[in-house]
């Protein structure tokens, strides 16, 4: 991942992606997030001894930690880099999750804040995108030489299968753009506007074994599906069943999105590792490596195949006819991505973070953020809907708060 300072990294998202963010607060429901906080100032003068302090020492997934360090000898202030990793304390997933540097100031301090994930990423963890359980983990402070100087301990209070067993995870909008349907992690659904309710989980009797991550409606607008984690598909309405993911394939992995063809016909689930799965019409176009796991969402093109999106920094991989259209840049984050959307044109994303900071890419607008508004959601966003015609978007939060923006119109909210 690259690094830059405090005002590079500004000056660089202000040219790639118009986003804004908060100061702090802690978001349960959250995958990974990183901000940089960094002194530049170039200066030759010795590095103190390391140490490493943490704002917070225990807290449920999506506690913000402010973290303070100093670097070690071997440093040159002002021209290397110190960071640390965050992992499970000797736990069989042992391996980083995030892997973050951080510029040494002239003082030889240096300064972040992380947001405890949901899923343990990192192409060096034996299983990315494994749930994060409650137990303890650790920060440990590397020199400029990748050696350990300093470790601090944090207890995860509560893992992401409790955090997200009830809220609300995802938003699908009708293709007029005069409604949307709110799917909750138990499966079930909330209808506003002109989308029409055509069954759920709850009102079934039904139970799902893993929770439910997204919803696809079908062209029409006249049923919709429903995905687990387990890569179990629910159908409701005159959505049709195509099948599952097999449970054999997801040992390591949970999925994480579900998208429809344009006919309806068929339908992709991504896993959190970036395997995609296709059923239907829904053709396999390819997939993204596992070095950017764990992948939050996989949305169809417009205009053919599909996007799959990286939680932790934001890339963008587009595949069409066995061949990569795109690939995004990464870029350190302030808060995990939850949510993707693409435009009419299929030729940009927008990407909605747990604190509801907007990402755009390609012919993507932005049209307004929480952050940007000064808003603190009582829960965290855990999905984005784009307007039909690309001119605005809703974010739903895990206690059912709908927040539109540009042309996006308000039809309602879901309460707990």
């Amino acid at each position: 991942m690259a690094v830059t300072s405090s005002k590079a990294a500004r000056h660089q998202h202000s040219q790639t992606r118009r986003w804004r963010r908060h100061a702090g607060g802690a978001l349960a429901v959250a995958v990974l997030a990183i901000a940089i906080v960094a002194d530049t100032l170039h200066s030759t003068a010795p590095a103190p001894v390391a140490h490493l302090a943490l704002s917070v020492s225990s807290g449920p997934v999506g506690t913000v930690v402010r973290l303070n360090g100093a670097a070690g000898p071997g440093c040159v202030v002002g021209k290397t880099w110190s960071g640390f990793d965050f992992e499970r304390y000797r736990g069989p997933t042992s391996g980083p999750v995030t892997e973050m540097t951080t510029l040494v100031s002239a003082t030889g301090a240096w300064a972040a804040s992380f947001v405890v994930p949901s899923y343990l990423g990192g192409s060096k963890a034996p299983k990315p995108g494994a749930p994060a359980t409650p137990g303890r983990y650790e920060f440990a402070e590397r020199s400029c030489k990748a050696h350990t100087l300093a470790e601090a301990s944090f207890q995860v209070t509560s893992g992401a299968s409790r955090a997200t067993s009830a809220g609300y995870m995802g938003i699908a909008a009708t293709p007029d753009g005069q409604g949307y349907w709110l799917v909750r992690a138990d499966g079930g659904v909330a209808a506003f506007g002109d989308a029409r309710f055509y069954g759920s989980l709850p009102e079934a009797k039904a139970r799902p074994m893993a929770p439910i991550v997204g919803m696809a409606p079908t062209s029409d607008a006249r049923g919709y599906w429903l995905a687990g984690a387990d890569g179990h598909v629910y159908n409701f309405g005159d959505a049709r069943a195509f099948g599952s993911a097999p449970r054999d394939k997801l040992a390591h992995a949970p999925v994480t999105g579900i998208t429809a063809t344009p006919d309806g016909r068929g339908y992709w689930l991504v896993g959190a590792d970036g395997h995609v799965y296709n059923f239907g019409d829904a053709r396999w176009e390819g997939e993204p490596d596992g070095d950017l796991a764990p992948y939050d969402a996989i949305v169809a093109r417009p205009t053919g195949g599909y996007v799959v999106t990286a939680a932790n920094d934001a890339a963008v991989s587009a595949f069409s006819g066995d061949a990569l259209l795109s690939g995004g840049p990464g870029v350190a984050l302030s808060a995990t991505l939850v949510g993707t959307a693409v435009t009419p044109t299929g030729k940009g994303t927008w990407q909605v973070s747990l604190d509801g900071g907007i990402f755009t890419s390609g012919d993507a607008k932005f049209y307004g953020s929480l952050p940007g508004d000064d808003l603190r959601p009582e829960a965290p966003v855990t999905g984005i809907a784009g307007s039909p015609d690309g001119h605005g978007y809703w974010l739903v939060g895990a206690d059912g708060t709908v927040y539109p923006f540009g042309d996006a119109r308000f039809f309602g909210m879901a309460f707990q």
